[in-house]
């Protein structure tokens, strides 16, 4: 009589399975399912270290890899990278750089050189008579000799300032060593100079094929103060390849300056560095 009936077709539990949690008595919080004291699957017993980690106090297997030291620092007992002293670097560095610097001033020199030839700077001086490029000069009408090799040579007609109009009435005539006539020209290139009152222009043109003794022969001119002066001159392609020859090594003395000072500079500055480390390196034993 103090057995609790059993309800019709209510199946018994079977205590080899586990039972839910009934949940909490009423009014309380849920604090999770009872704990059995064992962890969670996958989880180690405390104390137990992670797959992999050793348990406290055990060293590391043998071949595994030991974690570097703080900051990212080398491992433990590697020596620390010799520091380089040697001056065969900069050394080349700054000879090289000096090298290219001399080269610039070369190459300015010939810039230069090319460009005065294609200019008429010396036709005339600072009283307006003829200049230091004068071959030969004389009054207009008159004639005057000169000792000529195989080249191109410009005639100019010197008249004052003030007269722009100018000219020679006929043809200037030059006669080689052996008396046969060389033919004038029209000017390759219009050439120009003024100086002391007095202005210059090219009127004729010679091509010389033999080197001797020449006469030239020149007619009145329009001017009665008029006189020519014959100097060495180009012709229209000797005057653009002159033109292109500065031009062209401006920019390469202009490149090879940059160059150069730039690998004076930072040869300078390593060789400096490297000598220092030297020094310290040289000190270091006897320090010690």
């Amino acid at each position: 009589m103090g057995a609790t009936p059993q309800q019709p077709n209510q199946p018994e539990p079977n205590p080899s399975q586990p039972q839910p949690y009934p949940g909490p008595p009423p009014g309380q919080p849920y604090a999770g399912p009872p704990s059995s004291g064992q962890p969670s699957p996958g989880q180690p017993y405390p104390g137990q270290p992670y797959p992999g980690q050793p348990y406290p106090g055990q060293p590391y297997a043998a071949g595994a890899t030991v974690p570097y030291g703080p900051y990212g620092g080398p491992p433990p007992g590697v020596p620390p990278r010799p520091v380089k002293t040697s001056l065969a670097g900069p050394i080349t560095l700054t000879a090289v750089g000096v090298f290219l610097v001399v080269a610039t001033i070369v190459v300015a020199f010939f810039v230069v050189r090319t460009f005065v030839s294609i200019v008429p700077l010396g036709v005339l001086d600072g009283s307006g008579n003829p200049g230091s490029s004068s071959l030969a000069s004389t009054d207009a009408p008159g004639t005057t000799t000169a000792t000529l090799e195989p080249g191109y040579y410009d005639l100019y007609l010197v008249v004052p300032a003030s007269e722009r109009y100018a000219n020679l009435e006929s043809t200037a005539q030059l006669t080689g060593p052996d008396g046969e006539l060389v033919t004038a020209e029209p000017p390759g290139v219009n050439g120009n100079a003024s100086m002391g009152g007095s202005r210059a222009f090219t009127v004729a043109g010679f091509r010389v094929e033999s080197a001797g003794e020449y006469t030239l022969t020149v007619p009145a001119a329009s001017s009665d103060d008029a006189l020519v002066v014959l100097v060495e001159g180009h012709d229209v392609a000797g005057f653009v390849s002159g033109l292109l020859g500065t031009v062209g090594g401006v920019f390469v003395a202009i490149g090879l300056g940059v160059v150069g000072f730039g690998l004076t500079v930072g040869g300078v500055i390593w060789w400096v560095v490297r000598a220092k480390a030297r020094r310290r390196s040289l000190a270091g034993p006897q320090a010690a």
